[in-house]
């Protein structure tokens, strides 16, 4: 099992994760044989018994725990089993930010905030907040600092968490393969790219990560028409890559104002913020503007990979 959402993690659930870890640190001997884990994790947490195989996902893909024939604690894991208390539960409200649990409420939390330029403070309307990060703002509540009135207002020392976006990047899962993760790299290295570049950042959009029909990833609204960015990413060097039906008609509809993006040599192994510099310093994003009209002058050759077969009328 896998847990791909922020939306599972009630502050009833986050609550019950602690105690997972003590569960299986207190285990004797060390750790607990995954075939008895979930019935023995169940009697030290309570909760729905269905509930425990998402506890123990969510735990594993943040790597407090490490899986296999014996669930154990990790040293991160130990940390929070014996600490979290005593910091108001926030070294795992950190690990979970960090981890990517809550990244599309992150980024909707970015996007409809308002960052001071001089303190860094973060500021959104409660009501806003609540509607599109209602469980990243429970654990960003457990913060000191973080002011809950009539508007959130996160300290840079908590927002500068969000703001550099590293948080934003997806959960991985067997789920969300190889070729999928790459891709979700790109796209946020391309998010960042351009926010870096905006006056105001909060007119950059990851827009994918709502509607993955519109033909482009990111989107520019600084400017009129809006400059629709389409990401690619890849393991390889080389630009090469496809276009879906759907791209190829966005493209050809928007000309001038729908760009491509282009990342290589993506290294999964390697920390987010490490490798957007490596790819910078590398010349990455290699951008092709106006795509429609380099395939058209013959700058990109575009060759059809399939075809619609059916019955003639």
């Amino acid at each position: 099992m896998t847990v791909e959402t922020g939306s599972w993690l009630t502050a009833v659930r986050v609550a019950r994760l602690p105690l997972v870890l003590r569960a299986i640190r207190n285990h004797r001997p060390p750790g607990i044989p995954a075939e008895h884990a979930e019935r023995v994790i169940w009697q030290s947490c309570g909760g729905p018994l269905d509930d425990v195989p998402g506890l123990i996902a969510v735990l594993t893909q943040a790597e407090l725990i490490s899986s296999g024939s014996t669930l154990r604690l990790t040293k991160i894991g130990r940390r929070v089993a014996t600490q979290d208390h005593q910091h108001g539960g926030t070294i795992l409200a950190r690990t979970l930010i960090r981890t990517g649990f809550f990244a599309d409420q992150a980024r909707r939390l970015v996007e409809l905030s308002q960052v001071d330029d001089e303190s860094g403070e973060m500021t959104c309307f409660r009501r806003v907040a609540l509607e599109n990060a209602p469980q990243l703002v429970g654990q960003l509540r457990l913060f000191d600092g973080v002011v809950w009135e009539e508007k959130l207002r996160v300290p840079v020392s908590l927002s500068s968490e969000l703001t550099e976006i590293w948080s934003l990047l997806p959960m991985r899962s067997p789920k969300n393969a190889t070729r999928k993760a790459i891709g979700d790299r790109g796209e946020l290295y391309s998010y960042r790219f351009e926010q870096l570049r905006a006056k105001d950042s909060s007119t950059i959009r990851w827009v994918a990560r709502d509607d993955e029909s519109l033909g482009y990833d990111v989107e520019d609204n600084s400017v009129s028409p809006q400059r629709r960015i389409e990401v690619k990413a890849s393991s390889w060097s080389e630009p090469r890559f496809f276009l879906s039906a759907n791209e190829w008609e966005v493209a050809h509809c928007h000309g001038e104002h729908y760009e491509i993006h282009f990342w290589g040599t993506i290294d999964l192994n390697r920390p987010p913020p490490d490798e957007y510099s490596r790819l910078r310093a590398a010349g990455y994003p290699i951008i092709f503007l106006n795509v429609s009209q380099q395939i058209a002058d013959g700058t990109l050759i575009a060759s059809p990979t399939q075809y619609l077969v059916e019955h003639a009328s």
